[in-house]
């Protein structure tokens, strides 16, 4: 991974109920900006998205969200007012996520970060993480998160294992929030669904006692990204012409 390859962020809509979640964001985005990549995310405004994107932005960094057209704002405002009335009037998008819950964090707009901000609006949920995969060079990070979450980064590793892509995923087990994907990913190996070499396709982080987590989580995730290396007895050995293109 260079400076220049887009790196994109896996997380919650929601800022969960400890204050790390946040704190490990922060850092995430903070050391893409340092790291001079552009921060690739599901676009919203709140909870770990918001905050992942406010901090790169606010360090200097680029971001650069892919929002589904149901969740922008006014198309969200319609569908609770169509479920309330019955009605089906139509009604603009103005391009804001309405996804999640909490404060919203990322307040600004394109205009107030210099054009290093940006966003596109896509029609579906599967189109949102192509567009992610497409634009990702760099690899993925993956913060907590709830089923979305979930979904997206197994997904990746999925076209690892495929050879859709070779592109490094990285958890980063704040909290621990992870330890029980990765025991059930070595329960699958135990129980002959996972082949042992396939635990390569994705690269757990962990942060040892006496590590500032509010400042190393961000750091770590760059280093394990820079640091990753394609394992050529993993995977499948597939040729795929359009898939993931």
């Amino acid at each position: 991974m260079s400076s220049r390859d887009p790196v994109c962020v896996f997380c919650a809509s929601s800022p969960g109920n400890k204050a790390i979640y946040e704190q490990a964001a922060t850092s995430v985005g903070q050391a893409l900006a340092a790291n001079g990549n552009q921060c690739v995310y599901g676009g919203g405004v709140r909870g770990l998205m918001g905050t992942v994107s406010a901090s790169c932005l606010e360090a200097g960094g680029k971001a650069h969200g892919i929002i589904p057209s149901a969740l922008t704002g006014r198309a969200a405002e319609k569908a609770v007012r169509e479920a309330r009335s019955g009605s089906q009037t139509p009604a603009s998008e103005d391009g804001r996520s309405k996804e999640g819950t909490g404060a919203t964090v990322l307040k600004g707009g394109e205009e107030d970060y210099d054009g290093r901000y940006t966003n596109e609006v896509v029609k579906t949920m599967h189109e949102r993480k192509l567009r992610m995969a497409q634009l990702s060079t760099g690899g993925f990070i993956v913060l907590p998160g709830g089923f979305g979450t979930f979904e997206e980064v197994m997904e990746m590793v999925t076209w690892n294992q495929l050879r859709i892509h070779r592109r490094p995923v990285v958890v980063l087990n704040v909290n621990g929030f992870y330890s029980p994907l990765r025991q059930q990913i070595e329960l699958a190996v135990a129980e002959g669904f996972i082949t042992p070499a396939n635990i390569s396709l994705i690269k757990f982080v962990d942060l040892q006692d006496g590590d500032d987590e509010a400042r190393d989580w961000g750091r770590r995730a760059v280093e394990a990204l820079q640091s990753w290396v394609w394992d050529e007895s993993a995977g499948y050995n597939l040729q795929w012409k359009e898939e993931g293109k």
